[in-house]
C-alpha cells in the first residue's frame, strides 16, 4: 500500500491525460464533425462523459485514500479536497442536468437556456489546474523523501 501511496502522483497525471483528452479534445472535435447529426453527437458524448465521470469518480476516491494516508501538506490537502468536490457537483447535479438537456434535443425539444454547461466546463478548467498542482506537489514531496 506505501508504494501504490508513493507513486499517487502518477494518477492525478494520467487523470489529467483524461480530462484534455475527452472534455478538451475529444468534445470539440465530435461536434465538428460534418457527418455526425447532433443527437447521434449528442448520445455518444453522453456515453463518453458518463464513463469519464466512472472513472473519476474512481480516480477521486483514490486520491483521497492517497491523501488522508500519506499528507498532511496544505497545498495537496487543498486541492484534493477541491478535485473532491468537483467531482460530487459534476456527479450528483450537472451531469444529471446535461443528460436531461441532451434528452430533450435528442427528442426534438427545445430545452430552456441553462448556465450548467458552462458551469461544467469552468469546474474541468479548474480541476485541470488543481490536478497540475497537485501532481506537481506530490512529485517535489516525492523527491524530498
Amino acid at each position: 500500500m506505501k508504494k501504490l501511496v508513493n507513486y499517487g502522483f502518477v494518477v492525478s497525471f494520467i487523470w489529467m491525460g483524461f480530462i484534455l483528452s475527452i472534455s478538451f479534445m475529444e468534445a470539440w472535435v465530435k461536434f465538428r464533425v460534418v457527418s455526425l447529426d447532433l443527437p447521434t453527437a449528442l448520445d455518444v458524448g453522453q456515453h463518453v462523459f458518463g464513463a469519464l465521470n466512472m472513472v473519476e469518480r474512481l480516480f477521486s476516491v483514490f486520491l483521497l485514500i492517497v491523501i488522508f494516508y500519506k499528507f498532511t501538506d496544505k497545498v495537496i490537502v487543498t486541492a484534493g479536497l477541491v478535485i473532491f468536490t468537483f467531482i460530487v457537483a459534476q456527479s450528483g447535479y450537472l451531469l444529471p442536468e446535461l443528460n436531461e438537456h441532451t434528452q430533450l434535443i435528442m427528442q426534438g425539444m427545445e430545452p430552456e437556456k441553462s448556465s450548467v454547461h458552462k458551469m461544467y466546463i469552468l469546474m474541468e478548467v479548474l480541476k485541470l489546474g488543481a490536478l497540475f498542482v497537485l501532481g506537481l506537489r506530490q512529485v517535489k514531496l516525492f523527491k524530498e523523501n
